[in-house]
């Protein structure tokens, strides 16, 4: 019959398939389950404390210059710059030595003076960008000639008093400082009544004040 060798041929290669499927290795797959993961954001750089918010903090230290105009309301007239550093010991409590430059324009022989000072500044407002403040301190004054001219000495104290304002000009910390304060120039008596003659005068002053 036609069919005979067909068949035959079928049924020897359906015999054959189990030792075929016995040399074909095995792959095994692990279907493991996608997951995303998200990256974490990277941490922003930690900012430094602004010094605006700092200013008035305890155990911060800052320099300033400036420069003034002292009037006793009557014929002279008094110059000043004046060149500090400061550290504040509580917040808002702040402890300043100053060294300033006189020059007296007064009836007589005019006079050129230093005066180093130590001063107390409360700054009794405190809204971090600007301040309000109240100071008293006392230095001592040598000059060329004596203060005032016709009755006075070259060497002086000057016990100070004031108020005044400070205000932020940047983020490093600049700060704007003005003030208006009693300046007064005696020698306490140290030579005698006759050469006590002091002087009174009223000053205001400009300044600016940086951190360090």
């Amino acid at each position: 019959m036609l069919q005979s060798p067909l068949i035959s041929t079928a049924a020897c290669c359906l015999a054959a398939l189990p030792a075929f499927a016995e040399d074909v290795p095995t792959i095994t797959v692990n279907p493991a389950p996608f997951e995303y993961r998200a990256e974490p954001p990277a941490a922003e750089p930690a900012s430094a404390p602004s010094s605006v918010a700092s200013f008035g903090a305890a155990d911060t230290r800052w320099w300033s210059v400036g420069t003034g105009v002292a009037f006793d309301f009557e014929d002279g007239t008094s110059f000043n710059v004046h060149g500090s550093a400061s550290y504040f010991v509580a917040e808002n409590i702040e402890t300043v030595g100053e060294v300033g430059a006189w020059y007296y324009s007064q009836p007589g022989e005019d006079a050129f003076g230093i005066n180093p000072a130590f001063v107390i500044r409360w700054h009794f407002i405190n809204k971090g960008s600007w301040t309000v403040f109240a100071d008293i301190g006392i230095g001592m004054l040598l000059v060329s000639s004596d203060v005032p001219a016709d009755n006075g000495t070259s060497f002086n104290l000057t016990p100070r008093a004031g108020i005044g304002l400070t205000y932020a000009l940047d983020d490093a910390g600049t700060r704007l400082q003005l003030g208006l304060r009693w300046a007064h120039v005696s020698n306490a008596r140290i030579t005698g009544h006759d050469d006590n003659f002091g002087v009174d005068a009223a000053m205001p002053y400009i300044g600016i004040v940086f951190p360090f």
